[in-house]
């Protein structure tokens, strides 16, 4: 039986680069670079570790 790791990741806006804000406030995702938030690499990192 072999072992299975699920890792739930999100792509979030890149910090350090320019913040737009739509109509109703909200970040416009649309033109900005994104990363893999910096806590989900570390996750990442332990179930390639643990697997």
């Amino acid at each position: 039986m072999s072992l299975r790791i699920v890792v739930c990741v999100k792509y979030v806006p890149d910090a350090s680069g320019d913040r737009r804000f739509a109509d109703d406030l909200t970040v416009d995702r649309e033109d900005v670079d994104g990363l893999l938030s910096e806590l989900d690499e570390y996750a990442v990192e332990q179930a390639l570790q643990i697997a």
